[in-house]
């Protein structure tokens, strides 16, 4: 009983919303040609399922979030630390060119991508790296920056090195940041895909979108819709879940 009003008191949102968008379209409130209900929608996906249809789109769309998010860890992160850390004064002259870059609309971007990349993958890919590396990037040189110079002290007086000040206090202690960073990068990527795969793509979900609209396949657009939701929020769920995992020190400070 105790689970069971923990998660309700959890998702009461969720399940009030879900109630009254079946109840809707069914008394006619909302007109079901243009937003089915989620049963309907759901009846969709699993007739989409069945005939692989909706597993072959979703997996082509995760590897390009997984492969463009990926490749701006493994840039973002190194730089965002060395930059907060190491070359502080480089930092500074560079911010403004950085925030620049990052107000850039990656819509307005992806014509130059395509011409000089082409409309294959690689040109998806890259579009969704320089979306996510922004948040990745500057979050990082913040949570580095903004570490208490009182805990760099100590750690100076105990005599630590400076390589294990930033191991042992400078990286720990800027997680929480980094992490945020991380998890809108994970946003902007799936923002970014369907973006990408309406405007030039044969596979994929925004493309499997973009065609059910094109021909007034409703609930098809819809069930790609709910799933590009879905998959956004279980990756999510997994970086929120690392975060408690590699910051079990601030769970610690909190209790």
């Amino acid at each position: 009983m105790s689970f069971f009003k923990s998660a309700l008191h959890k998702y009461i949102a969720i399940i009030i919303f879900l109630i009254a968008w079946q109840i809707l379209p069914t008394l006619g409130l909302v007109n079901q040609i243009f937003v089915p209900t989620p049963t309907a929608i759901l009846a969709e996906m699993w007739r989409l399922s069945a005939d692989g249809t909706l597993q072959f789109n979703a997996i082509i769309s995760l590897w390009r979030v997984f492969a463009g998010f990926g490749i701006a860890l493994l840039v973002a992160l190194p730089l965002g630390f060395l930059l907060g850390g190491f070359f502080k004064n480089f930092e500074k002259a560079v911010n403004p060119l950085l925030q620049l870059l990052s107000q850039a609309n990656p819509f307005t971007l992806f014509p130059i991508f395509i011409v000089f990349l082409g409309i294959g993958e690689l040109s998806k890919i890259s579009i969704i790296y320089w979306v996510t590396q922004w948040p990745i990037l500057l979050n990082t040189i913040t949570g580095i920056s903004n570490v208490d110079p009182v805990l760099v002290k100590m750690a100076k007086s105990s005599g630590l090195s400076k390589a294990a000040i930033f191991t042992k206090v400078l990286i720990p202690a800027s997680l929480p940041t980094v992490f945020t960073g991380i998890r809108m990068g994970a946003v902007f990527a799936f923002f970014m895909l369907i973006g990408a795969e309406m405007l030039g793509s044969t596979s994929g979900l925004g493309h499997m979108i973009m065609q059910a609209q094109m021909v007034m396949q409703i609930p098809k657009m819809w069930a790609g819709i709910v799933t590009v939701a879905l998959l956004g929020y279980l990756v999510n769920y997994v970086i929120l879940y690392l975060e408690r995992r590699v910051s079990t020190w601030k769970q610690d400070v909190e209790v």
